[in-house]
C-alpha cells in the first residue's frame, strides 16, 4: 500500500515521531491535499497534533480566495485545525525587484517562519514528490548549481521541515486522491511554460522518464548520499570560516585569508567559498552559480596581487596581495585634512579614535606599541595636521637616515589600496610627517634638557 510505502520512507529518515506537532503546508492541489490526508489517517495511531497552513498569494485574484476557502472547508470536515491569511506578493515583489516565483517563495515561507516560530518543536510538513526531485535537480545542473535536489529534512525556524512524498511519483498521488475520492482544487498556472519549472516537468522530465520510469528513485537515493557527504565535507568546511574568515564593521564585508586557506584541499576551499556566497546573499534574494566559487578558486590560486571582480548583487570582490575582501558597497574616498591641539581627540571617517597629549616627565617615555607615537614637542609646532595622503608625500623615516615616498611605503606593507586613500598621516603645522599611523615614525629632533614629550594614541582596537 502506498500509506506503508510512505510511512517506511518516514521511518527511515526519522521525519517525525509519535506525540509530534505536524503543520502542513496545503495549497488544495492534489500533491498537500493527499498529503493532509495521508496524516489526518494516521494522526491518532502516533498521537499527532495536525494544522493546516494555507496562503492566499492574491496572485489569482478569486480562484486563489477559492482555494483558501475549499482549504478551510476540508479541514472543517476533517476536523482539523486551519490556519490561514492573505498577502500581497506582488506588492513584495515590487519593493524587494525579485521574479514572481521567487517573491512568492519569500512571502511564503516567511508566514510558515511566523507560524512555527510560536510553537515548540513544530514540523512543517511539504508535498514535494519524487517528480518534483527530478525537476530540482535537473533545474540545478542547468543553472551550474550543484545537484543537491531537495532534502527530506532540514532545519526551519525552530523546527524542522520535511518531506514524506518524495519516495512517491506524481502518478501515485493522484492515484491516492482516486483512491480516497479527493477532489483537488486546479491552478492553471501550473500549466504555464513562462515559468520554468512548468517546463522542465511538460517536456524535460516525461522524456527523461520515458527512458527510466523510476529515475525519481535513483536521483533521490543519489541525493540522500551525496547529502551525507556534503553534511559532512561543509562541517569541515564550517571550520575553515572560522580560522580563514573576518567580518569587517559591516557584517557583510568579509575578510578571507587566502594563505590559511591554501592549505587545506579543493573541495573544501570550494565549499568554504559557498559558505562564504550563501551567507553574504542570504538576504538578497540573488542567486549565484559555480561559475562565482570558481572565480574565487582563481583569485586564490593566482599570483597577481590586486584583481577585481563584480558579481551579482552589487557585490564587490577584491584581492588584496594575500587576501580576499568582499563587500556590497565599495569603500567611499574620504579625504580629510583635521586640526589638532594637545588634550584632544577626534574620530576620522574610517572609525579611528586619535589622542594628543603633551606629558612632563623627566625621562623620555617609551612608546609601547606601533599605535603610539613620542617625540620632543619642543621641535613641533602645533595644531598639529591628521589628513590623507596627497601626491608626493615623503618623510623622514626614524631609523631609516633617509626619506621614503608615502606611495612606496604603503607598497613595501601591503596595504590594500582602497585603505591607502583614507590612512590617517600625522604631520605638524608646517607640513613635516611626524608619523604615517601605524606604519612608519618620524625622525623628530631631541633636546637633552627638554622633559616635555608629545604622545599620539591610536585606538588599535578599531584600526584596520
Amino acid at each position: 500500500m502506498l500509506e506503508d510505502k510512505v510511512l517506511s520512507f518516514c521511518h527511515k529518515h526519522q521525519l517525525f515521531q509519535e506525540g509530534d506537532h505536524i503543520f502542513i503546508a496545503v495549497s488544495g492541489g492534489a500533491d498537500s491535499l493527499a498529503l493532509l490526508h495521508f496524516f489526518i489517517s494516521i494522526r491518532d495511531r502516533y498521537q499527532l497534533t495536525v494544522t493546516a497552513l494555507t496562503l492566499d498569494h492574491q496572485l489569482r485574484g478569486e480562484a486563489s480566495r477559492q482555494d483558501v476557502q475549499f482549504v478551510e472547508e476540508m479541514c472543517q470536515k476533517w476536523e482539523v485545525e486551519c490556519i490561514s491569511k492573505s498577502l500581497d506578493v506582488m506588492q513584495y515583489q515590487a519593493r524587494h525587484k525579485l521574479g514572481v516565483e521567487e517573491a512568492a517563495r519569500e512571502v511564503r515561507y516567511q508566514y510558515f517562519e511566523d507560524e512555527l516560530s510560536q510553537k515548540p518543536n513544530p514540523i512543517l510538513a511539504m508535498g514535494h514528490h519524487g517528480d518534483d526531485q527530478i525537476e530540482t535537480m535537473f533545474m540545478q545542473l542547468t543553472r551550474g548549481v550543484f545537484p543537491k535536489g531537495v532534502p527530506s529534512k532540514r532545519s526551519f525556524a525552530n523546527g524542522w521541515i520535511i518531506r514524506p512524498f518524495l519516495c512517491l511519483t506524481k502518478q501515485e498521488i493522484q492515484l491516492y486522491c482516486d483512491d480516497h475520492q479527493l477532489e483537488p482544487r486546479y491552478d492553471e498556472t501550473n500549466a504555464d511554460e513562462v515559468y520554468t519549472r512548468n517546463a522542465f516537468r511538460k517536456r524535460i522530465i516525461p522524456f527523461i522518464k520515458k527512458y527510466n520510469p523510476s529515475i525519481h528513485q535513483s536521483l533521490q537515493n543519489m541525493s540522500e548520499y551525496m547529502y551525507e557527504d556534503e553534511k559532512f565535507l561543509f562541517y569541515q568546511a564550517e571550520k575553515m570560516v572560522e580560522d580563514c574568515v573576518q567580518t569587517g564593521n559591516k557584517p557583510d564585508d568579509i575578510k578571507v585569508d587566502l594563505n590559511q586557506l591554501k592549505a587545506h584541499p579543493r573541495p573544501l576551499q570550494r565549499r568554504t567559498f559557498h559558505l562564504i556566497l550563501s551567507y553574504l546573499y542570504r538576504k538578497k534574494g540573488i542567486d549565484f552559480s559555480s561559475i562565482h566559487v570558481e572565480n574565487l578558486l582563481y583569485l586564490l590560486e593566482t599570483n597577481k596581487p590586486n584583481l577585481h571582480l563584480d558579481f551579482p548583487g552589487g557585490l564587490k570582490v577584491m584581492k588584496v596581495y594575500d587576501h580576499l575582501v568582499l563587500t556590497f558597497t565599495e569603500n567611499e574616498i574620504h579625504t580629510y585634512h583635521k586640526a589638532i591641539y594637545p588634550g584632544e581627540s577626534l574620530i576620522l571617517p574610517n572609525g579611528i579614535e586619535l589622542t594628543v597629549q603633551v606629558e612632563d616627565l623627566m625621562e623620555i617615555p617609551e612608546e609601547n606599541t606601533r599605535y603610539e607615537f613620542v617625540c620632543d614637542v619642543s621641535h613641533v609646532t602645533f595644531p598639529l595636521i591628521i589628513r590623507t595622503r596627497e601626491k608626493g608625500d615623503k618623510m623622514k623615516v626614524r631609523g631609516l637616515g633617509g626619506r621614503k615616498k608615502i606611495k612606496d611605503i604603503f607598497i613595501d606593507e601591503k596595504i590594500p589600496k582602497q585603505e591607502r586613500e583614507i590612512w590617517p598621516i600625522v604631520t605638524d603645522n608646517q607640513g613635516k610627517i611626524l608619523w604615517l599611523a601605524g606604519l612608519k615614525k618620524g625622525e623628530v629632533k631631541s633636546s637633552t634638557s627638554n622633559h616635555k614629550w608629545l604622545r599620539i594614541t591610536l585606538d588599535y582596537k578599531s584600526f584596520t
